[in-house]
Order: structure tokens, then C-alpha cells, then sequence
């Protein structure tokens, strides 16, 4: 008779849906939206090259701990951490999840194609 071999059990890594971390952050952690935003107001002001396919490309990049894809994402990471340094309160996850969100919102709000500032016009309304 044969030996039975069992596969090995992998790490399982929990994901959240969308909508769930959505609410999360509304109902909980606010603020933490209000600082990711204020830094993205921000850093379009001081760099009016910044469109809405840039602000997604930046948060994507944060998000995944990868390199901007161009200087003006550099500049609008580098803004995102000084405000993530500012927040060292708030957990990983949280600042995590807060900038999956305000990506959403840029999804939410443009096409984010190069040129598109839909997103921008959008929460100026609500950043001062």
C-alpha cells in the first residue's frame, strides 16, 4: 500500500472587500482621509502638473511599496509619507487602508487618464 502525502498548508492572507474597508474608514478613521487628502490638495498646489492618473499612480505605488513611476509621483509619495510620519499614531494597516480608499475615490470620481482632474475638482470642495 502507497503512503498518503498531504500538501502543505499555505500562509493565508485574510483580504477585506472594498466596501467593508470603505465603511471602516468613514465610520472610524476618518481623519486619517482627511490627512491623505489634505497632503494630495497640497502637493497640487505647490505642482500644478498633477492630474488625477498621477494621484492614482502615486497612491498605487504607496499602496505596494513600489517606485513612482515619475517625478511627479516622487514628489506627491514623498508628501504622503511626511504626513504618514506626522500620523505615526495611526497603525500600518489603517494608513494602508486609508489610501486604498481615497484611491477608490479617485476611481470613484475620474477615468484618471492623463490630463483628467475630476478627482481634484472634487475634494477641493471639501479640503481647504
Amino acid at each position: 500500500m502507497s503512503k498518503l502525502k498531504f500538501k502543505k498548508r499555505r500562509n493565508y492572507e485574510r483580504k477585506e472587500k472594498p466596501e467593508k474597508i470603505f465603511k471602516q474608514m468613514t465610520r472610524d478613521h476618518l481623519d486619517v482621509l482627511q490627512n491623505i487628502e489634505f497632503s494630495i490638495v497640497s502637493a497640487c498646489r505647490d505642482r500644478s502638473g498633477i492630474d488625477d492618473n498621477i494621484i492614482a499612480s502615486a497612491l498605487k505605488a504607496a499602496i505596494a511599496g513600489d517606485e513612482p513611476a515619475d517625478a511627479l509621483s516622487a514628489g506627491l509619495i514623498n508628501d504622503l509619507a511626511n504626513t504618514r510620519r506626522m500620523r505615526a499614531d495611526v497603525p500600518d494597516t489603517i494608513w494602508t487602508n486609508g489610501l486604498k480608499v481615497v484611491l477608490q475615490s479617485v476611481h470613484n470620481h475620474s477615468d484618471a487618464r492623463p490630463g483628467d482632474r475630476d478627482y481634484l475638482t472634487f475634494i477641493q470642495n471639501f479640503v481647504v
